[in-house]
């Protein structure tokens, strides 16, 4: 079955993330950009597709989910547009506190698989307390967002290739600034390659 973007799906999961977040940064929009960023890259290592089916690109301040960042914006994004379906209501559940906040009003969980809530959960344990700065920087450790610093310095955003997301990176300079010594990410690299061979596979078909 193919994975549909869905703007109520990713209004659930920002609820979930600020409802569970012990964070004082939990409204602030890049704090739930980079944790839905941790989530949909420790999904995709794991289970092999992105749950949020968004589009990222690589910006100065790190990975940004592109739809998800539209929604935050309240403005209802391109990407789920394709159907022909329109649902504007749904960004009503996004209130603004000021220019850089929003508070998700309550939502269910009927759209959030088992796997995708176990990688939100993720998110929250590891990465959950730091404020919005601090984990602008750790995803600054991750190839994905790496390969492009450079090419960020002369443009606004690039777009960023899934597969990027299987790899592991070089150093962890900034995450262990904020004490995280070891790649939460980590896993059998078997593992995560064939992941990776079975996502290009399908991404061809």
């Amino acid at each position: 079955m193919k994975n549909i973007f869905s703007v109520r799906k990713i209004l659930q999961a920002l609820y979930y993330l600020q409802s569970n977040s012990v964070c004082e940064d939990k409204f602030n929009k890049m704090y739930l950009l980079k944790m839905m960023f941790f989530s949909d890259r420790y999904h995709l290592r794991h289970f092999g597709w992105v749950p949020s089916a968004d589009n990222y690109v690589a910006m100065e301040y790190g990975p940004v989910a592109s739809a998800t960042y539209d929604i935050l914006k309240k403005k209802y994004p391109s990407i789920a547009n394709s159907s022909g379906y329109y649902d504007f209501d749904l960004l009503s559940n996004v209130e603004e506190k000021n220019e850089n906040e929003v508070e998700i009003k309550p939502q269910q969980k009927d759209e959030l698989s088992l796997s995708y809530v176990k990688a939100l959960d993720f998110a929250l344990e590891i990465y959950g307390k730091f404020q919005s700065m601090q984990l602008s920087f750790i995803t600054h450790d991750y190839p994905e967002w790496k390969k492009h610093e450079e090419e960020l310095k002369k443009v606004k955003s690039v777009p960023m290739n899934f597969t990027d997301f299987f790899e592991d990176p070089a150093n962890l300079i900034n995450s262990q600034k904020n004490g995280i010594v070891e790649d939460p990410f980590e896993d059998d690299r078997k593992f995560i390659e064939i992941l990776k061979e079975d996502y290009i596979r399908h991404e061809h078909n």
